[in-house]
């Protein structure tokens, strides 16, 4: 009877022993999973940053002119008449730059991410401590271009026109137990003019350049 009772004795102990051996590592994956998402989210917003700077420079390293752009026509009293955007070359521009992004962006992270073992503990102060793990990740990335006009004040019928091409990449990390969407925003100076004369309200309040002339925001 005694080493029957020892028997279901060392049975619970070793069902209890599994049963916390699988929670502690359930929950360890999860903390480790949670580190890695964390982790990877910023560096890859980083790595997007570079990458999106290199795509833009390469797709303008001919240089941009404000002229390449926009065409702006004046009346006979001096003030601007229309403004028209040329819409094939912001087309290929965009097209070129998100096509560069994209293809720069997978390559740096191609190589995975390297996360110190600190960072698995969950203390903050240790997180930058111990080896580094090289995580292999999974990014599916999209990248989209467009260009952004913004008209400044400068003085009496004066007027900078500045002209951005901004940048959008949404980012998701595929990992075996869960995914984490990273979306990120860029936006870059591309030319500038400045405009004399008076500038219809039309063209003030239009933000986007798309094809032809420049409408109003909705």
């Amino acid at each position: 009877m005694k080493k029957r009772k020892m028997r279901l004795k060392t049975k619970l102990i070793i069902i209890i022993s599994i049963a916390a051996a699988i929670a502690l590592a359930a929950l360890f994956f999860n903390n480790a999973t949670a580190v890695i998402l964390s982790v990877s989210s910023a560096r890859l917003k980083a790595m997007n940053t570079l990458a999106v700077d290199e795509a833009v420079w390469e797709a303008l390293q001919s240089g941009a002119e404000y002229g390449d752009f926009m065409t702006v026509s004046y009346g006979d009293d001096g003030n601007v008449s229309s403004m028209t955007a040329n819409s094939a070359a912001i087309n290929s521009v965009a097209r070129r730059a998100a096509s560069l992004a994209q293809t720069k962006l997978t390559q740096m992270s191609g190589g995975g991410i390297s996360i110190p073992l600190g960072a698995f503990t969950g203390i903050e102060a240790l997180s930058g401590f111990g080896a580094g793990i090289n995580i292999k990740i999974i990014p599916v990335i999209w990248v989209e271009c467009s260009f952004v006009s913004r008209f400044t004040q400068a003085g009496i019928n004066q007027t900078i026109h500045s002209i951005y091409i901004e940048v959008v990449t949404d980012i998701t990390i595929v990992l075996a137990a869960r995914t984490e969407r990273v979306l990120a925003a860029s936006e870059i100076l591309v030319c500038e003019s400045l405009i004399n004369g008076e500038i219809p309200q039309i063209y003030l309040q239009g933000g986007l350049l798309g094809s032809g002339s420049l409408v109003p925001a909705d």
